[in-house]
């Protein structure tokens, strides 16, 4: 128990310094406005691709529960 407490506050303060390190990053370099750019076209592709999953994914639920029902009218 006490080895993954401490794995999982390793893994806290590694996650915490490379956010910090790329808000440093950010703040101090001269492409900023490229670098967030980037980073929300990125996040746009990221967004779309989880859409498009549930999307998918939603209509494969919808078709499985309208079988589901059909058979149990025919029951």
């Amino acid at each position: 128990m006490k080895n993954n407490v401490d794995s999982k506050l390793l893994l806290g303060l590694l996650i915490g310094a490379a956010v910090g390190a790329a808000i440093g990053y950010l703040a101090a370099t001269d492409k900023k406005e490229q670098i967030i750019d980037e980073l929300n076209s990125f996040v746009g592709k990221v967004k779309d691709g989880f859409n498009s999953a549930v999307t998918k994914y939603k209509s494969k639920i919808d078709n499985k529960v309208d079988e589901i029902a059909e058979d149990l009218e025919n029951v």
